[in-house]
């Protein structure tokens, strides 16, 4: 199966951002990388602006980060009825914090440290079977 979805990644941490980021494309997925909730939103505008709601398959995004959190942009996609899905990583699980993840719509909350195996079957699962 030829993956070619592009994936918008948001994390603060620069070596683990690059790590999931080396990870989701060497499985073939174009990767946008935004090092901050604001780089995050911007990436988002920006496909709002060139007409592309749909310019990005997922969203994959820390919860915790400068600016906005992951959650913060979460809260603005699911009040904007914004599609696209998002898998939340954060290293402060919680269950108060999966709830309202969920309940914003986030399609999946894995906790850090992540194991990427469990991040590359999280992406799949949610790009392929829903």
């Amino acid at each position: 199966m030829t993956r070619t979805l592009p994936v918008l990644l948001a994390e603060d941490d620069d070596e683990l951002r690059r790590v999931i980021a080396e990870t989701l494309r060497a499985d073939g997925y174009e990767v946008v990388e935004a090092s901050d909730g604001l780089e995050l939103l911007d990436e988002i505008e920006a496909s709002i602006r060139q007409w592309r709601r749909d310019r990005f398959a997922l969203i994959v995004t820390d919860v915790r980060m400068p600016e906005l959190s992951g959650l913060d942009v979460l809260a603005a996609l699911h009040c904007a009825a914004w599609r696209t899905p998002v898998i939340l990583i954060t290293a402060f699980p919680s269950d108060e914090t999966r709830a309202e993840a969920l309940e914003l719509g986030a399609a999946r909350v894995l906790a850090k440290p992540i194991d990427m195996e469990d991040l590359r079957a999280a992406v799949a699962a949610v790009l392929y079977t829903t």
